[in-house]
């Protein structure tokens, strides 16, 4: 699940690229590859939060701050602060 997730996730952001020039009457990419429109609202409907627009980096960290209080751990409350 996990590997699909992140393949539509890649095919939504490659979507996401080609819209702005084609919405300026722009030449685009091609669009191989990319999730259509429908698509991406049949996955919306499911879950609004399934494609994040945050780049991945921020959502680990974002994840392990989770797990680390879900343990009951305290927040990093400096920056470059390091989380296990």
């Amino acid at each position: 699940m996990g590997i699909w997730l992140k393949n539509a996730r890649a095919a939504a952001r490659k979507a996401q690229e080609i819209e702005q020039p084609r919405a300026e009457g722009l030449p685009v990419q091609s669009a191989a590859g990319a999730l259509s429109d429908e698509r991406r609202e049949q996955l919306k409907d499911i879950d609004p939060s399934w494609c994040p627009a945050w780049p991945v980096e921020w959502q680990r960290a974002f994840h392990l701050v989770q797990l680390r209080l879900h343990a009951g751990g305290a927040p990093p409350t400096e920056s470059g602060d390091v989380v296990h």
